[in-house]
């Protein structure tokens, strides 16, 4: 894109999709919000830094991460209040979906704040549609419990759903996790992916049983999707 259009952006606060890996992936809307707010809230400074740099975009950037003291939050409320036009972005993908920032939302809404979504990437639906999983309903469960009799225990929770579940996971955890959900699914249809729209973007498919044994690299970087098939689908052999 050659040139962004330079705008006056009404006081609010935009939630921001960014790409998730291909940084391409960005909507034409979303470049004229980052490019014309008056302050971009992000989780790393150095991560949005290269998509801004990518698009030559300059913007004045805040930090902001679950841990975020409240009085900072109420400081860029403020600023919205004042007539700011305030954009949020996680490092990659839809805000708020397992990342930062649905305290920063409540307490918009509690001042009467305009809450403005500009659509764009996720790595939930990115994998969905390339799953040849059921798309028709889905359950998204976010990221498991790191510890193991946890993270088996909210597996069960979820035995009984009729729809595609999506988790997020990390590489680390990734082949204890698998074997984890085989024992609480069964032998389930599953689809594993990993770099999703970048160059070394890959899909796993397959039974539960075949994925569990693949033995995944633990030092991959980012984050893996793991979709497995609703329980109408399940096959019994395990």
């Amino acid at each position: 894109m050659d040139k962004i259009e330079n705008i006056s952006l009404s006081k609010g606060l935009y939630i921001v999709s960014t790409p998730i890996g291909n940084l391409k992936d960005i909507t034409i809307r979303a470049l004229i919000t980052l490019k014309n707010c008056d302050f971009l809230i992000c989780e790393d400074t150095r991560v949005t830094k290269k998509l801004l740099s990518f698009y030559k975009i300059k913007a004045k950037l805040i930090s902001h991460h679950d841990h975020t003291p409240e009085e900072k939050l109420k400081k860029l409320i403020e600023k919205i209040k004042k007539g700011k036009s305030i954009a949020l972005v996680s490092d990659a993908g839809t805000p708020l979906l397992s990342d930062p920032g649905y305290k920063l939302v409540v307490l918009a809404l509690k001042e009467n704040l305009s809450i403005i979504p500009i659509p764009g990437p996720s790595a939930i639906t990115t994998s969905l549609v390339a799953s040849g999983l059921s798309c028709e309903k889905f359950f998204f469960a976010g990221f498991l419990p790191a510890k193991e009799n946890k993270r088996i225990n909210f597996l069960k929770d979820l035995i009984n759903i009729k729809s595609s579940l999506i988790f997020f996971e990390s590489p680390r955890r990734l082949n204890n996790t698998l074997k984890n959900m085989l024992s609480v699914f069964g032998n389930r249809k599953c689809v594993v992916s990993r770099e999703l729209t970048k160059f070394y973007e890959t899909f796993y498919r397959g039974e539960l049983k075949k994925i569990s044994i693949q033995n995944f690299k633990t030092d991959i970087k980012g984050e893996i999707t793991i979709i497995v098939d609703k329980i109408n689908n399940e096959i019994e052999d395990k």
